[in-house]
C-alpha cells in the first residue's frame, strides 16, 4: 500500500513539474517578411537582408539574409530585441523592431 502511494505521489509530482517546464515561453525575436505585388500576389526569389548599422549602434552585429519562398515569405529569428534595416534585392524598405517573444511582420510591396 505504501509503495502504491509513493508511486502515485512521484507520478503526480512529475506531471506537475513537466507542466511548469513546458509552459516556458520562448524569448526569441522572430520576423516574417512578406513580399507581394500590387495585387497582393506573392513574389518568390527576392533576397531579403536584415541588419543593424554598426555606426548607429556599435553593440549590434546582426546581418542576415534569406530568399523569399514560393509563398513570398522569408523568416528570421534572433536572440535579442533590436531595430533592423530591411533591404529587398538591395533596395531599402524601412525598418523592423524586434520584440522578445514576438513575431513581427513586414510587408513589402513590389510594383
Amino acid at each position: 500500500m505504501k509503495i502504491r502511494a509513493i508511486a502515485t505521489l512521484l507520478l503526480l509530482t512529475g506531471v506537475i513539474g513537466f507542466g511548469f517546464i513546458s509552459c516556458k515561453k520562448s524569448k526569441a525575436c522572430k520576423v516574417l517578411v512578406r513580399v507581394q505585388d500590387t495585387l497582393e500576389e506573392p513574389i518568390p526569389g527576392v533576397m531579403i537582408r536584415l541588419w543593424c548599422d554598426d555606426t548607429e549602434n556599435p553593440l549590434c552585429i546582426i546581418d542576415d539574409t534569406a530568399t523569399t519562398l514560393s509563398d513570398g515569405t522569408a523568416r528570421f529569428e534572433f536572440a535579442n530585441p533590436a531595430i533592423l534595416k530591411v533591404y529587398a534585392d538591395g533596395n531599402p524598405e524601412g525598418y523592423v523592431e524586434l520584440e522578445a517573444g514576438e513575431e513581427v511582420e513586414k510587408i513589402i510591396e513590389y510594383p
